[in-house]
């Protein structure tokens, strides 16, 4: 077993599911060009008043991110295009939690109709050599995983589906290779938070996903990929390897740690011995190769 892994990916390596080839219908356009046609069509069917010049960030198979150079005084936005609608739906319903509570990008505009969301621009990376960057990345990880404990009323009544009482009480999901181990991950939930919490995780972690905004605040970005029927547990394998990447090999341990105070800090009662064998059942339930030393 390593204690390293080189990258986030391979740290998740045997949870991943790969889709079959051709699996979405009309997939985002490879050419440069046509992207950027359906940009400008997008804007202008979609975001009237927002004009300037657009350049292509990112284009892959199911997404698509542009900048909106907008003429001074107003600053650039981002505008991203979905190809897939569960995944559109899935990074409304996350912006809808997160926004109040949690470190993330602002979404200023969307529209259904072209799947498309207007989001802050934050071109100014972090500055990941301070020796308090660990303990900042795991503060603002937890804050995505504890925001359930701080929705405000009437969008707590909207996922009341997906708190921990209601998935313990519900069959496992189709994706868990081993249904008691997943009881197992739950119960522990249970007794490190209240029965109320929606266990938000599976986020892009990655080194460039955390920004700087010119009033120095970190945030996270691309958090399209957070469910609220999946573990934070998820996020917390992925962590030492995402901190190895900016220049932090701070180990497990350490990396256990980080979590273990961040999440106390916002209501957490796990201890050291109930995280870890939260984590052995996790990849029990889930098919995960490895848990890297966390569990020591």
């Amino acid at each position: 077993m390593t204690t390293a892994p080189a990258t986030a990916a391979q740290a998740l390596t045997g949870l991943a599911r790969i889709r079959p080839a051709g699996w979405l219908a009309t997939p985002m356009p490879s050419d440069p060009v046509d992207l950027l046609v359906r940009a400008r069509q997008v804007l202008s069917a979609d975001h009237p008043g927002v004009n300037g010049r657009v350049s292509v960030v990112s284009a892959r198979y199911t997404a698509a991110v542009f900048v909106v150079h907008r003429p001074p005084p107003e600053v650039p936005l981002v505008l991203k295009l979905h190809a897939d609608p569960a995944a559109y739906a899935g990074e409304t319903l996350a912006y809808a939690l997160l926004a109040e509570t949690a470190p993330i990008a602002r979404l200023y505009a969307e529209a259904e109709e072209s799947l498309s969301l207007l989001l802050e621009y934050l071109p100014e990376p972090a500055d990941w050599t301070g020796t308090a960057m660990p303990a900042l990345l795991a503060e603002r990880v937890a804050a995505i995983h504890t925001t359930s404990l701080r929705l405000p009323g009437e969008a707590a009544e909207a996922m009341a589906g997906f708190t921990l009482a209601a998935l313990h009480a519900a069959p496992a999901p189709a994706w868990i290779t081993d249904p008691p181990a997943y009881d197992e991950v739950l119960a522990a939930h249970l007794d490190a938070y209240s029965p109320d919490l929606v266990p938000l995780g599976h986020l892009d972690l990655k080194s460039e996903h955390l920004r700087r905004r010119p009033d120095g605040e970190l945030v996270l970005l691309d958090v399209e990929s957070v469910r609220p029927d999946v573990t934070g547990l998820i996020d917390l394998v992925t962590l030492p390897a995402v901190l190895r990447q900016a220049g932090h090999d701070i180990g497990p341990a350490r990396a256990l740690g980080l979590y273990l105070d961040a999440t106390a800090a916002r209501g957490a009662r796990w201890t050291a011995g109930s995280l870890k064998a939260a984590l052995r059942a996790y990849a029990a339930a889930t098919g995960l190769d490895s848990l890297h030393g966390l569990d020591r």
